[in-house]
């Protein structure tokens, strides 16, 4: 038994991303996005081929819990379970429906910035229409996993965006009505 836990820490510490991994794991794994959409035409297919590049990366969960600030804590751990679910679906979806938008545009990573010992920003750019605009990922660590929670997107957060339109919804309408529109249409 010893000898499989000590397996699952050793593969664990394998895949684990490192600081000073970031910069190169980002480029390569945008470089064959770039490539998927340059050379496939079925979005539901690139769209899964690029989940699979980077949903080890992404900490869908924690993004979700930000997503609902305090009103996280307030759901049972089955309705937490259950919104984490349908937003990272929800995401997903929204992703996939925006890969349409895509026109040859090319994204370089330029440089990463320590802000302090648990959060790392990954500074990338996009060329579109020959302007060029800042995208940046948010990394947080995770016992020396360093995971995505956050990306600004032209200066806007995805997830104070959908904390916003979130918390308008859990006023008017509660936390039912919350997760069947996550389920049922994509947040825009």
């Amino acid at each position: 038994m010893k000898k499989i836990i000590l397996l699952f820490f050793f593969l664990g510490n394998i895949w684990a991303l490192n600081l000073n991994d970031i910069p190169n794991t980002m480029q390569n794994n945008i470089d064959k996005s770039l490539n998927f959409l340059k050379t496939q035409k079925d979005k539901n297919l690139v769209a899964n081929e690029i989940f699979k590049l980077f949903d080890d990366i992404i900490d869908y969960k924690l993004m979700a819990k930000l997503s609902l600030s305090k009103n996280y804590d307030k759901l049972n751990k089955q309705e937490q379970e259950e919104f984490s679910k349908a937003f990272e679906q929800s995401l997903k979806k929204s992703f996939t429906d925006k890969l349409s938008l895509y026109k040859d545009q090319i994204l370089k990573v330029k440089n990463g910035e320590l802000k302090n010992e648990k959060r790392y920003f990954l500074i990338t750019s996009i060329i579109d229409n020959g302007e060029e605009k800042n995208i940046i990922f948010k990394f947080y660590n995770n016992n020396n996993n360093w995971l995505i929670y956050d990306v600004d997107v032209l200066g806007v957060s995805i997830i104070q965006t959908y904390r916003s339109q979130f918390g308008d919804i859990l006023s008017s309408e509660g936390f039912q009505a919350l997760l069947q529109k996550l389920k049922n249409i994509t947040i825009k």
